[in-house]
């Protein structure tokens, strides 16, 4: 049984109470057995509430269990990076009990600690869907692959660096590529198990478009730019014509300069807007405090600390018996 690091392991609830509770059971036995300090996140949403009633004799019999009940609105992947903000372990583990077996999670949990790296759980195969999800990648700064797993496990110092990024959400759930650490890949054999429909393949989709925001607008700005100064060598190329043309169509002038002019009218504006943009995305940060409802743990530490050994020698005094001469 390990005790030098603090372990906080973190499962969202996607397939309701009556399934979770009984897997989180055996995950919080597993980590009873290895390590002597630990900590387990439930997330579920404000509306399950009511299914915990059914299972208050289970839940009470879980050590170091912490429930976070986030808003209606929250998302899967924002419900992660709370998990993860939450969090006060050495090493924190977001687990997908579909991914890996227990056992294999804490051999894991052992290797992050001790080599200091970001774990995240690699399948050897890529499934059917995998080209889409490459097309998705050309056009984002992570690996978005088909193959990367849900289960991802980071030290304290690397989760800080990462969840200090805008990207945090996306970060967590497919390797970043301008990431401050490296990520690193351990196997994971069990067959994938289909179970994100439709809505959950829609919010990824949006989670990847909304961390690439900054980039796109950018990119659509520059864009923008390019057409403001092909409208202008256009307004050129309209004087040049009207100067040096003998026979110049009646009207022609005219509708190239209002051409011109309204398209790098409009480019410009959406250039400029483009990049007022991208300073708020900047800027804003956070707001996961405020998706969270409400918290009940049953979390106790100190239960489990050692006394100091420390000796007191016979020549100083006790506190109460020291004095200011």
């Amino acid at each position: 049984m390990r005790s030098d690091m603090l372990v906080s392991v973190a499962v969202v609830d996607e397939e309701g109470p009556h399934i979770t509770i009984p897997r989180l059971a055996v995950v919080a036995r597993a980590l009873e057995q290895n390590f002597r300090y630990f900590e387990l996140i439930y997330l579920l949403r404000e509306s399950q509430r009511p299914q915990l009633d059914r299972f208050a004799a289970e839940i009470a019999g879980l050590a170091n269990l912490r429930i976070i009940l986030t808003g209606e609105g929250t998302r899967f992947y924002r419900q992660r990076l709370i998990a993860t903000m939450e969090a006060i372990g050495d090493v924190v583990a977001l687990y997908d009990p579909d991914d890996m077996p227990i056992e294999d999670l804490v051999t894991q949990i052992g290797h992050a600690k001790d080599r200091d790296e970001i774990l995240i759980g690699w399948r050897p195969s890529r499934p059917p869907s995998g080209w889409s999800y490459r097309l998705l990648s050309l056009a984002s700064n992570n690996v978005i692959s088909a193959r990367a797993a849900r289960t991802i496990i980071l030290p304290r110092e690397p989760l800080n660096a990462i969840a200090a990024r805008k990207s945090a959400s996306i970060d967590l759930r497919f390797e970043a590529r301008n990431a401050p650490t490296h990520y690193n890949r351990f196997d994971i054999t069990t067959p994938v198990r289909a179970k994100a429909g439709f809505s959950q393949r829609y919010e990824l989709l949006m989670e990847i478009l909304l961390a690439g925001a900054p980039r796109f607008l950018k990119l659509y700005a520059a864009l923008g730019f390019l057409v403001v100064a092909g409208s202008t060598l256009y307004s050129f190329y309209a004087i040049a014509v009207i100067l040096l043309r003998d026979h110049v169509q009646e009207g022609w002038f005219s509708t190239a300069i209002i051409q011109s002019g309204s398209t790098a009218f409009i480019a410009g504006g959406m250039s400029i807007l483009a990049i007022s943009l991208v300073a708020v995305l900047e800027v804003l940060s956070g707001g996961s405090a405020r998706m969270i409802v409400d918290e009940i743990s049953n979390t106790n530490f100190f239960d489990k600390v050692e006394d100091l050994n420390v000796e007191m020698s016979g020549d100083t005094p006790a506190i109460g018996e020291q004095h200011v001469a």
